[in-house]
């Protein structure tokens, strides 16, 4: 190409060059963003920039070019060119680049995977606007205290020197070098040495000499970081937080994880606090959909409509991720000041003692006024008083609000709800059957531990009522869990005539025998199935019933009925309702 040829052609791509970068400039000022190059002092200063090492004369990729060593004004983040005296000299490298023109290699710094231009600026101009992949370069490698990567903006270099304040009090990066925590804002690096400042303390608490500075930034690593990121890797919920990094939704979750406490007075596992957090505020489509038509339902359609969740969710969320040798680690028991309601608490501390569990006593009042206050201080305080004359460890909490909902609210921090079946005099009596109760048993995200208002039993034998649903399957899986752990007997009853009954019956049997269980009785019966189930609970000499939840959708339960309520009105025994 003739030089008068390659300079109009240079003045052509020149003149497009400042309408991109003019365009740029517009568009970065209404997104609020700095669209000028990194500036390498800055760099230096924020990163905590160390010892040089000469790499020579090597090919580096443009696109990893992102800022200046004194010209960060005059190109934007591009490279495109922001200041008119800059022309000249773009002109005449564009010019010699079309020409076929050898031109000398830049001279850059290189921090982390990102370059910074101390020479040759419009030489990376030029070559960014030809679409050049890689160009030449002398390189001088700087060593920096955090990394700093090819994606850092202006914006970030707050967050840069937060990191490396952290890091240099905590010495993390020495003591866990594999733990990478990233943070979107500076201030929480702040906020999370003060977590290693109060997890100390407790821990200090507990110990006859203190931890020093590094035992405890190790010790909050391994006990109450690592833990919680694990979770939210094995949840999968970064993906509802695009942009977002583990260490952010750790800051947020742990103080979710405060709210919670504060709100149940208890401490929440972490696998439920994470799992609670992505439901209440994820960004996923579905999660944010499921919001949406809960808040219409809410407006919308009457408590005794209402479906409840799926079935397996329970089994899902409390034990897939993490399985367990309990099944109950969480007992919600309901205090409603009735004498028969205590016959609830004394049957869940007998399922408190096999699995090792925690009751949880809630109350709902009628209001915050100064006589249900105190009302709902002696329950909770007869709670205690009852929980530990039986040994178990106990919580108690309690809230204003509707009963039902209350309730149903809370299952979702305990693994099964133990409640009274009758009718009362006291708090769930203002309702009958089918309303406070049959509620919670359709719409609790947990399993549902009906108890009658008659003398406790220790368990003995258990009969699973099985038909081979999705909420049958679950109440197996809790059938071969008692059966396995709590020491009873037990046996299975399936009501119907014909071969496809013959055949559920069967799969549960051998589902019984996979896991080592192969003496497991079974039956086939006919008939009215809760005359069945009663008949079958009276021969067997059986003190607790398995079955699945609610089978039909609310509104055609009102018209065809429940097996589940059919038991339940006449029950002399608990019955666990599975999900």
């Amino acid at each position: 190409m003739s030089e008068n040829r390659a300079r109009a052609q240079a003045r052509a791509d020149y003149s497009r060059a400042t309408r991109q970068a003019r365009l740029r400039r517009i568009w970065s000022s209404l997104r609020g963003q700095d669209n000028r190059l990194v500036r390498f002092e800055d760099v230096k200063s924020a990163a905590g920039l160390a010892e040089q090492h000469y790499r020579g004369v090597q090919p580096i990729r443009v696109d990893r070019i992102i800022g200046s060593l004194g010209r960060s004004d005059d190109f934007d983040r591009a490279f495109l060119p922001r200041r008119k005296h800059t022309s000249g000299k773009w002109v005449s490298v564009d010019a010699a680049v079309q020409e076929g023109i050898q031109l000398p290699p830049i001279s850059v710094y290189k921090v982390g995977d990102a370059y910074f231009v101390v020479d040759g600026h419009h030489r990376v101009s030029v070559a960014r606007q030809n679409n050049q992949v890689y160009i030449d370069a002398e390189v001088i490698e700087v060593e920096s205290k955090v990394p700093v990567t090819a994606d850092l903006t202006p914006e970030d270099l707050d967050v840069v020197k937060a990191r490396r304040e952290f890091l240099e009090q905590t010495r993390l990066n020495v003591l866990r070098p594999d733990v990478d925590i990233r943070l979107s804002m500076p201030g929480d690096y702040v906020r999370l040495i003060e977590h290693i400042r109060v997890h100390k303390y407790f821990v200090d608490q507990d110990r006859r000499e203190p931890l020093s500075q590094d035992e405890a930034v190790a010790h909050w690593c391994d006990q109450v970081y690592t833990p919680l990121v694990q979770a939210i890797h094995r949840s999968k919920i970064l993906d509802d937080f695009p942009g977002r990094t583990e260490a952010d939704l750790y800051m947020w979750i742990v103080e979710h994880a405060y709210y919670l406490s504060q709100k149940l007075s208890r401490t929440i596992d972490p696998w439920k606090t994470v799992g609670d957090f992505a439901e209440r505020f994820g960004q996923r489509p579905r999660r944010w959909l499921r919001r949406l038509m809960h808040k219409i339902r809410d407006v919308l359609m009457p408590e005794s409509l209402e479906a409840g969740p799926s079935a397996g969710a329970w089994r899902h969320e409390r034990l897939e991720p993490h399985p367990q040798p309990h099944v109950f680690p969480d007992i919600l028991v309901t205090i409603t000041g009735a004498e028969s309601g205590w016959l609830a608490l004394s049957q869940a501390a007998e399922i408190a003692r096999r699995e090792a569990s925690t009751l949880h006593g809630f109350h709902v009042a009628r209001s915050d006024g100064e006589e249900d206050r105190v009302l709902a201080e002696k329950l909770l305080e007869e709670f205690r008083f009852r929980c530990e004359s039986l040994g178990v460890p106990h919580t108690t909490s309690w809230t204003v609000g509707d009963p039902a909902r209350e309730i149903v609210d809370r299952a979702r921090w305990s693994d099964v709800v133990v409640i009274n079946q009758r009718r009362e005099h006291g708090r769930l009596a203002e309702r009958p059957l089918g309303t406070i109760f049959q509620v919670v048993a359709e719409q609790s995200a947990r399993p549902i531990l009906a108890v009658p208002g008659t003398a406790v039993r220790v368990p003995q034998r258990a009969l699973l009522a099985f038909d081979g649903s999705p909420k049958a399957r679950e109440a197996l899986f809790v059938f071969r869990h008692v059966l396995s752990c709590w020491g009873v007997e037990g046996s299975v009853i399936t009501v119907g005539n014909g071969s496809d009954d013959q055949a559920v019956l069967q799969s549960a049997l051998d589902y019984m025998a996979e896991a080592g269980i192969s003496d497991v009785p079974g039956r086939l019966a006919q008939g009215e199935p809760h005359r069945a189930l009663l008949q079958a609970m009276q021969q067997d000499e059986a003190d607790l019933l398995l079955m699945g939840g609610y089978g039909y959708q609310p509104l055609l339960k009102a018209f065809l009925g429940s097996t589940v309520d059919r038991v339940l009105r006449e029950a002399w025994f608990p019955v666990l309702i599975c999900r």
